[in-house]
């Protein structure tokens, strides 16, 4: 198994990655940097943070994600990282104490969350469809571009391992439902990562449940007496492609997980099943299950029983692991973490009842994520903590440069 981080500590105290040095045992040794510069780059904007190893987080402005391509990417971080630079030298940035910090605070290395197909043991992206990458050196051209080390990894394993590193998590499934869906499995404090495909079980293919929900509300509308053009609607069931780019669509027989359960595509499904020329978000979805909508019903009932049935297979797998749901849709907050987990548990027999928990630090994961991979590269211990503290710096009100 090849992994793409370092053990993540025990669950009463703080991980035991790190010098002597770092850990304070000789105080004759310089303090080392308190932060790391984290960078989540995601399909609309790209998240910039100050981290701390006890997991307080220093927010800079966010900024919109480049659509040029991956050279384009690299240049917009650069173009960041110099900014973050500056404003660290005019003392503009504070710590949650109001700390003013200072480029002497930062590690070195900077850490980088990116989404598509990733391979961090080459640094390369293999392919971003949001994006719209292919094959590419990331890790090392970001590095030439900065000059500074660069430590690059896939966004949701970046997730994963900042949800396990900073809640003392050893085991654990980490789940992120929201664009589309991914997993990241940490086994022994570790990140699964077997190359770029680790985790994608949002592309595994499942039966498309909405073509038989449809033909039967064509047949019942023209029973009664609808029009043919009230009957046609949903005849065309599966929104492609999975980056929303174009809304046209096409009757499948099989479709992959995240067109099914992912929260983009429960507000798509249920537009094409409700014959409806704007798709609502996945929250309007659930709100109109709740006041008895049939179609929001189908939708959130087929995609929470195929995203079940994955998770299944892989408890059954890889043993007890606890589940942790991340991602746009884990804001439907303990009803639907109580739906998944007793339709997962549906779907196993002899085996123990599966544990279910929502993320602890929700869009934060993967800031955190990033920055442990620099702390490990650096030797800083990092603390298990109940919860992460957050503050803008004092210009995040400012618009950067390039997003006007």
């Amino acid at each position: 198994m090849s992994t793409d981080t370092s053990p993540a500590g025990g669950a009463g105290g703080a991980a035991t990655v790190g010098t002597a040095a770092s850990r304070g045992a000789n105080p004759n040794e310089p303090t080392p940097p308190r932060y790391a510069l984290a960078f989540d780059v995601g399909g609309t904007n790209i998240k910039m943070a100050l981290v701390a190893p006890n997991a307080s987080l220093v927010e800079l402005p966010s900024v919109k994600t480049t659509q040029g391509g991956a050279e384009a990417l690299v240049a917009q971080l650069s173009e960041e990282y110099d900014r973050i630079q500056a404003q660290l030298a005019e003392g503009t940035i504070l710590t949650p104490s109001t700390e003013t910090l200072t480029s002497g605070n930062i590690c070195k290395a900077v850490g980088v969350a990116i989404p598509g197909l990733v391979d961090e043991s080459t640094g390369m992206t293999i392919k971003s469809a949001n994006l719209g990458w292919g094959r590419f050196p990331m890790r090392d051209t970001l590095a030439q571009a900065l000059g500074t080390p660069v430590l690059l990894g896939h966004d949701l394993r970046s997730g994963a391992l900042g949800e396990a590193r900073f809640t003392g998590r050893r085991d654990c499934i980490f789940v992120a439902i929201g664009t589309g869906i991914a997993a990241g499995i940490v086994l022994d404090g570790q990140v699964l990562n077997r190359g770029a495909a680790s985790g994608e079980i949002g592309q595994v293919l499942f039966p498309n449940p909405d073509l038989d929900y449809a033909a039967g509300k064509a047949s019942s509308e023209l029973a009664e007496g609808a029009t043919a053009k009230t009957a046609n609607r949903g005849r065309f069931l599966t929104p492609m492609p999975s980056d929303g780019g174009d809304m046209r669509l096409t009757p499948r027989a099989a479709v992959p997980l995240e067109q099914l359960a992912s929260a983009a595509f429960t507000g798509r499904r249920y537009a094409a099943l409700a014959g409806l020329d704007t798709p609502p978000g996945s929250k309007a979805v659930f709100a109109r299950e709740r006041e008895g909508d049939a179609a929001a019903h189908h939708v959130v009932e087929t995609g929470t029983a195929a995203l079940a049935q994955a998770l299944a297979a892989m408890i059954a797998t890889l043993g007890d692991l606890e589940v942790i749901i991340g991602g746009g849709q884990s804001k439907e907050g303990p009803a639907y973490l109580e739906r998944l987990r007793a339709a997962t548990t549906a779907r196993l027999v002899n085996l123990p009842e599966p544990r279910f928990s929502l993320a602890r630090f929700g869009s934060r994961a993967q800031l955190l994520g990033a920055a442990a991979r620099v702390f490990d590269h650096e030797g800083i211990a990092t603390q298990v903590v109940a919860d992460c503290d957050t503050v803008k710096s004092a210009n995040a009100a400012a618009t950067p440069a390039g997003t006007s």
